[in-house]
């Protein structure tokens, strides 16, 4: 090897070697007296935000320096405005997480307009839990059965047209033949839930299962609600005789577009990094995620609200987001069709 290839090769390692030395101090020292920022993309007292904010009592112990973590709420568009301040506006430093609705992911594969990023770009730090979401009727309405969504008109609130609750519903109108009709402008969950038990509305199109045993029981051991559908790849174990919107597919093609929307149940709770957070500290974050999900403080604050932890990976999300971006060109867009407002 000539002198000189010996020569770079040297400054390339000396590079490297500071890089590392680097790389351990600012592990060991960047988040000391810092703040974190958990920016939740929805209201104050649902189910995104309540898990944000247990995540954030537990997460700071779990990141060298310990830094505080306090927990910021932005909602509108379903997450889309939370989502687009992290990737564009928030600091890139790594003290700004995002804590979207599962719907984010999949907003550019349906096209939905005012997205200012790329899925395939963002650090996804991992998810908490997975997700059954369910279509409930309240007590008084006349649906019984998941056949009756196909018969009978059931009135449902929306919260956006990129939300669960509405983007499913249409879903299920175009592909399914239900009748849901949405009464949109609600500003979140907490308040489509109060219209319902108002009877300002019929049920909900979407509701994860998760919230209902930890919010309201008391619904469940008196009937005030029914349980009519899954929504999900597998059916709840809680719900055993409760159909799966996969039952009423009619062919394979509406099959196989069940099963890409579903991801969103499986993605649940998702947490995302801007791109631009150096990769060190998108590990290190991504460890402290990942022994938060082991912790015994957090995990009992859960198992004690009612909810389950079954947490995915932020490698495992980036992974099932990017085959699912390199989907046929044909099925994105019968996918598109499906879910456009």
């Amino acid at each position: 090897m000539r002198p000189l290839h010996l020569a770079v090769l040297a400054l390339i390692f000396s590079l490297s070697s500071n890089t590392q030395t680097l790389s351990k101090e600012d592990r060991d020292q960047f988040y000391a007296g810092k703040t974190v920022t958990i920016i939740v993309g929805s209201t104050a007292g649902g189910g995104y935000d309540f898990n944000a904010r247990v995540l954030a009592r537990h997460i700071g112990k779990q990141i060298p320096g310990t830094p505080s973590v306090i927990v910021q709420n932005m909602p509108g568009a379903g997450s889309l405005a939370a989502a687009n301040h992290v990737y564009n506006l928030a600091q890139k430093d790594g003290t700004v997480i995002g804590s979207v609705q599962r719907t984010i992911p999949f907003e550019p594969l349906f096209d939905v307009k005012g997205v200012r990023f790329d899925v395939r770009k963002i650090h996804w730090i991992g998810s908490t839990t997975s997700e059954i979401g369910v279509v409930v009727a309240w007590h008084t309405a006349p649906h019984k059965t998941a056949g009756d969504l196909l018969t009978t008109e059931m009135v449902v609130g929306g919260n956006g047209p990129a939300t669960d609750t509405e983007l499913f519903a249409r879903v299920m109108n175009r592909l399914l033949g239900a009748k849901f009709k949405i009464v949109a402008g609600y500003p979140g969950e907490s308040q489509i839930i109060l219209a319902m038990e108002r009877n300002e509305i019929q049920g909900v199109a979407n509701w994860s299962w998760n919230n209902i045993p930890a919010k309201h029981p008391d619904w469940l051991r008196d009937k005030k609600i029914r349980i009519l559908l899954q929504l999900g790849v597998e059916k709840h174990p809680d719900l055993p005789d409760v159909p799966l919107i996969m039952d009423l597919a009619r062919t394979p093609d509406e099959r196989k577009m069940f099963e890409v929307l579903m991801q969103m149940k499986i993605l649940g709770r998702p947490f995302l990094l801007a791109p631009e957070v150096p990769t060190d500290r998108v590990k290190l974050i991504r460890a402290a995620f990942s022994e938060t999900m082991k912790d015994i403080g957090f995990r009992n604050e859960m198992t004690k609200s009612g909810i389950s932890i079954d947490p995915v990976s932020g490698e495992d999300m980036q992974k099932a987001l990017f085959d699912i971006y390199a989907l046929p060109p044909t099925l994105i867009q019968d996918i598109r069709a499906a879910v456009a407002n």
